[in-house]
Formats: C-alpha cells, structure tokens, sequence
C-alpha cells in the first residue's frame, strides 16, 4: 500500500517525470536521500515505472484496443503468450463476457494486420473483439490515478 507520501511522490513525477529528487525533497518537506530511497522502492516492488509517454495516434500510427475470448487454453497461458508480442502495451486478465483485454500499437495499418493475424493464429484464441481508436481525450497514463477511485488517495485532489 502507498502512503501518502508515496502518493505525493506518484503524482508528481506523473505530471513530469523528469522532476529532480531535489524539487520533490523540498516540496513534501524531507530530504533527498528520503526521496530517492522511496523511489527506488516503488520501482523495486512493481508501483512505479518512470518512462516517456507519447500520444500514437499524434504520431500516425493506430491505437488499437482488443478483447479476446480464449478457449481451450485458460486466459493466464494466453495472456503470457501475448505479452511476448512487441506491438501490445498492456495485457489484462477480464472479469465478464470476454477474458482478455489488449492494449496495442501498430506503426501503420499493415502492421495493424499482420498483428491481428499473429493474435487469431495463436493457440487458445477463440474470438478477437477489435476497438480502432480514432481519437484520444484522456488516457490514464498521461495524468495519473490522482482521481481514480479506490487508489487510497486522500479527498483533496490538491494533495
């Protein structure tokens, strides 16, 4: 679990991840050393990764997002199947009518094709549900879980 310092920490570099310990230090009012070990942390269990976002569909490529029915195999064997595949960004396990949730980018249409080939011929696929993104408003990853519901963040969206 987070505390909120840690939170503070998440949120700040989510806005900027680039942001010098020192600046972090000064404004939750410890030392660096206190930041940079709570840092390594987070990175250390799993609940931070600091890394360059860009927008795809700003670049020209296709945003896709897939749905995928497995039978045969159980979605976890599936799931570690996909994860091997460069164009995929996220793998999920789903609750509901489809057991699979997919996140992907492809550099162009013919890419998007041959990655949809690579997914239907993979053992254990049933059904592939295929959601084109034509334009992002929001995206989790650009501004945080600062107000995202269940993530143990205090009421003041200004903490």
């Amino acid at each position: 679990m987070l505390d909120d310092m840690d939170r503070r920490i998440v949120q700040t570099l989510t806005r900027d991840g680039r942001t010098p310990y020192t600046a972090l230090a000064r404004d939750l009012g410890v030392s660096e050393t206190t930041v940079r070990q709570r840092v390594a942390r987070l990175q250390e269990s799993g609940a931070l990764r600091i890394v360059a976002l860009c927008n795809p569909l700003t670049l020209g490529h296709q945003s896709v997002r897939l749905m995928i029915r497995v039978r045969d195999l159980t979605p976890r064997a599936v799931a570690k199947s996909l994860s091997g595949m460069p164009m995929i960004n996220h793998v999920a396990l789903c609750a509901g009518s489809q057991d699979i949730f997919l996140d992907g980018t492809c550099r162009d249409q013919a890419q998007l094709v041959q990655l949809l080939d690579d997914i239907r011929m993979l053992p254990g696929v049933s059904r592939v549900q295929v959601l084109l993104l034509l334009e992002l408003f929001k995206d989790y990853s650009w501004s945080g879980l600062a107000s995202a519901v269940g993530q143990g963040v205090s009421e003041d969206p200004s903490a």
